[in-house]
């Protein structure tokens, strides 16, 4: 497929697959090796970016390992859209071989680049990753995700991960090579335990590509036709331990000799087993003037955790911990920039089902 156009053929391909996976799962091994989830984050937001209801996303994976192949497993994600008129767009579709410390990813998948987008916007602590990361990540335009290969190298320690990939650079639902020769990134975190059981972690993540003339937003004057050469970069540091964490990145991106920039600095609290604060300062710089660029934007959240969404899960366990929440989420955000002020609000509910 090389338009960024959902396909509704796509919709069928992964009721099948979920239906091959739930109807054919005959015994305790398959249902153990193959399984299914999705969640739905509906949204009621003032000037976030829009007024009134929405779903944000609703997403509907299913993964697990391939029969009768040693250390090959798969996964394909959809999502349904506002933007793309309810429809289903396929997000990931990858199979992974996993031996001991190295693992290979092919297919469509969100290549390795930045600490919060790598994690799972279910887990993230406030309705939306900070702006600087929606914005600067290499596959912005197309749900962050591009084709091709990337492999992962973790040391058995868990202190060292290493990731180097290849893709062909267009984004994702896009076979042909058109818009870019190719895009190389890579990134390595290290980790280290600290007194107190706190965890930290420092990152950094490189991405280059040369464009033969792409979209790129914000980054660029030239918009929808930028071609030249593409540079982006980030560093990032974590700590965390049981009840609050702290987080903060930096990225910037060189599209030819216009650069965009920005940071974030995230920390949460639980409160209790159920309850959670959460606070970010954030700034976005871009070529382009945006609602979200120029000046500081000051966040703050709240979380009540409903339970834990896990198959089976106990009650007794603390839902703050749980893999996959429901939960309601509400935020505020305001922004000072020359003497003007900009906010905005929403509050999200997030059921999970298995």
């Amino acid at each position: 497929m090389s338009s960024r156009r959902p396909s509704l053929r796509f919709a069928g391909t992964l009721t099948a697959v979920l239906a091959g996976a739930l109807v054919g799962a005959g015994s305790l091994a398959a249902q153990n090796a193959i399984q299914w989830h999705g969640y739905a984050q509906l949204r009621y937001g003032s000037a976030d970016p829009a007024d009134g209801f929405s779903v944000r996303r609703a997403k509907l994976w299913v993964k697990g390992a391939i029969f009768g192949v040693d250390h090959l497993a798969f996964k394909v994600q959809g999502i349904f859209r506002n933007g793309a008129a309810g429809a289903l767009v396929l997000q990931d579709v990858f199979a992974e071989y996993r031996r001991r410390a190295l693992s290979v990813r092919v297919g469509q998948f969100v290549p390795a680049f930045s600490l919060q987008r790598s994690q799972p916007d279910y887990l993230v602590p406030l309705v939306e990753r900070a702006a600087v990361v929606e914005t600067l990540i290499p596959g912005a335009r197309t749900m962050g995700r591009d084709i091709g290969a990337q492999a992962l190298f973790a040391s058995p320690s868990g202190s060292a991960r290493l990731a180097a990939g290849l893709f062909n650079g267009a984004g994702a639902d896009r076979n042909a090579v058109g818009e870019g020769d190719f895009l190389a990134t890579g990134r390595l975190v290290l980790a280290k335990t600290l007194g107190g059981g706190t965890r930290g972690t420092l990152g950094g993540s490189l991405a280059w590509r040369r464009t033969k003339g792409m979209d790129v937003g914000v980054l660029s004057s030239q918009g929808r036709s930028f071609a030249g050469r593409d540079v982006r970069w980030g560093v990032d540091a974590r700590l965390a331990a049981g009840g609050w964490e702290i987080q903060g990145e930096y990225l910037h991106a060189d599209l030819g000799d216009e650069i965009s920039s920005g940071y974030y600095a995230l920390g949460d609290l639980a409160l209790t087993r159920c309850d959670e604060l959460a606070m970010s300062v954030e700034r976005l710089d871009t070529p382009v003037r945006t609602a979200t660029s120029g000046g500081l934007w000051y966040v703050a959240g709240y979380t009540r955790f409903l339970g834990d969404g896990s198959p089976g899960a106990s009650s007794a366990k603390p839902a703050r911990d749980a893999p996959f929440p429901t939960k309601l989420m509400t935020d505020v955000r305001v922004s000072f920039d020359h003497g003007r002020a900009r906010a905005g609000a929403a509050v999200q509910l997030q059921v999970f089902v298995h």
